[in-house]
């Protein structure tokens, strides 16, 4: 990108509020909002907020983090005010209105990441930000690590910065994602959803017929269960069920004397040759093959 657009960039996009040009430093990679890429991000980099450093839209494209270093901001999302200071994390999705207002005594120095992409929601949803919020670093040291990491690999701008950037986001919003406890009252109603269909499937896998068995004893609709666990788990609520039962049914094999029919039972399959061909496309061999080969090398 050229120098001139960058700077124009840098003018409509970052420094909508007073900042120390000498101190702050910025990164711009050349991606569009509506980007098919699974998490890519647009721009970041580093601010020393002035005292009058104030910054108020309506909306906005981009996705966006913000880790404060020292200082401190008053922050309006969502009608919820909070202070954005160190060892917390800022947040906002697109098209969420959002005021940001320094204090005064205490100036915001921060850096940010603002980014787009098919996965940015999953992401922003997983780790508990919901539409925009300030939430508390779980780990502070590795978040810092993290944050810094990407913006000494954007200021590089190197050719391959833009997808370390976006590796190293995706590591800094899943550790956050590591306190998001189904305890915590901030915890959305789908997770909820897919931790007790999870847990019905955990405890009653053998006795499952059907994915839609879990959506009727969950109350859950049976394509939103499917989404939930294409979520959070990147697979199917069939594909689980289906690698629970395999799992077992081997160490069944390995540890009893039942026969493959007996065995496929046991797991919830009525129909032998069923239970036969997933087992062998699960395993890559038959279950008979399964037990001769592995208790062969005992």
């Amino acid at each position: 990108m050229k120098k001139k657009e960058q700077i124009e960039k840098k003018t409509h996009l970052a420094l909508e509020g007073s900042v120390n040009d000498e101190k702050s430093k910025y990164f711009f990679f050349d991606t569009r909002p509506d980007t098919e890429e699974k998490l890519a991000v647009v721009f970041g980099g580093y601010e020393q907020c002035a005292p009058d450093f104030e910054i108020q839209r309506r909306t906005y494209p981009y996705y966006v983090l913000e880790l404060p270093i020292r200082g401190e901001c008053f922050f309006e999302i969502d009608s919820q005010n909070y202070n954005l200071k160190k060892g917390t994390i800022g947040a906002f999705a697109p098209g969420t209105p959002h005021h940001y207002r320094c204090n005064q005594d205490y100036p915001m120095e921060h850096i940010f990441i603002a980014f787009t992409g098919t996965y940015a929601s999953e992401l922003f949803e997983t780790a508990g930000f919901g539409k925009g919020k300030v939430v508390k670093v779980t780990n502070f040291s590795r978040i810092d690590f993290l944050t810094e990491v990407i913006l000494e690999k954007g200021l590089e701008e190197m050719e391959l910065s833009p997808r370390l950037c976006s590796l190293y986001l995706e590591a800094f919003i899943l550790e956050q994602a590591l306190s998001f406890s189904p305890s915590e009252k901030k915890q959305t109603l789908a997770l909820e959803k897919y931790r007790k269909c999870k847990k019905y499937i955990d405890s009653s896998f053998s006795e499952i017929l059907s994915p839609v068995d879990v959506a009727v004893a969950c109350s859950v609709n049976i394509r939103y269960m499917s989404r939930l666990f294409r979520r959070y788990s990147n697979t199917t609520p069939q594909q689980y069920i289906m690698r629970l039962k395999l799992n077992k049914a081997a160490s069944i094999l390995l540890k009893s004397n039942l026969t493959v029919r007996e065995v496929g039972y046991e797991v919830g399959f009525e129909d032998p040759y069923h239970f036969s061909r997933n087992f062998k496309k699960f395993y890559g061999i038959s279950p008979l093959h399964f037990r001769n080969t592995h208790i062969g090398d005992l």
